[in-house]
């Protein structure tokens, strides 16, 4: 018995098959990784803003960030695409013209802020880093 199992580690084949696999794996580990680093680099600025927007009253709310959307949306899963597109519906719905009333200067200014607040939490229990 030893002296096969011996005789198995010992032929080059054997090595290079597991080789092989290891090469596989470790690849797999560090494409996966690339992935985890490139979702969390997307979600960074986003994240940023909204909890800026959340605990920082004088914030904008609405930032060029939005057009990364998509992007992070290829990233996700069926049911969490589904998810943040309703979320993200939600917040541009929060921060439009039915939430606003005039300052009288030109500007404006939001009758509810909770509700942007909520609809920006809402976004980033989509935006978790990986």
């Amino acid at each position: 018995m030893w002296k096969f199992i011996k005789q198995i580690i010992n032929d080059p084949t054997f090595g290079f098959i597991w080789g092989l696999i290891g090469f596989l794996i470790g690849n797999r580990l560090s494409i996966d990784r690339d992935r985890r680093r490139e979702f969390n680099n997307l979600i960074d600025p986003i994240r940023r803003d909204l909890v800026g927007g959340i605990y920082l009253p004088g914030s904008s709310k609405y930032k060029s960030w939005m057009m990364t959307f998509p992007l992070i949306r290829e990233k996700l899963s069926f049911w969490k695409k589904r998810g943040l597109d309703r979320a993200v519906e939600n917040y541009t719905k929060s921060i439009g013209d039915e939430n606003r009333e005039s300052d009288g200067g030109g500007g404006f200014n939001y009758k509810n802020k909770e509700i942007i607040d909520q609809a920006a939490k809402e976004i980033l229990k989509f935006l978790k880093p990986k």
